[in-house]
């Protein structure tokens, strides 16, 4: 569905390799799931910690070809995601710009 709209999926742990891998099986069997022990892509990306709530928010980023942040959804709780067709609409739009 997303790869119609030229749209990939790269899910970031902030975790161990292992604990990836293991969230890989369980969850993402089409995708890889990479990780970050240091959590320096966390703190980039300003992401949440709600210890109350689960742990880390879920944030989720649209990145353009040019690399311009098109659409950022940061999740108040674990279960606050984004719309599925909301994320097809802000792909749409990025495939209909005309690239430089």
């Amino acid at each position: 569905m997303f790869e119609e709209l030229d749209g990939y999926l790269y899910p970031i742990l902030a975790d161990s390799e292992e604990n990836a891998q293991k969230m890989e099986k369980k969850y993402a069997r089409n995708y890889a799931i990479f990780y970050d022990p240091s959590k320096e892509v966390q703190k980039l990306l300003n992401q949440q910690v709600k210890i109350w709530k689960g742990g880390r928010m879920p944030g989720l980023l649209i990145i353009d070809k040019q690399g311009i942040i098109q659409y950022a959804y940061y999740s108040d709780s674990m279960k606050d995601l984004p719309k599925t067709e909301e994320i097809l609409e802000v792909l749409k739009r990025i495939n209909r710009q005309p690239n430089d």
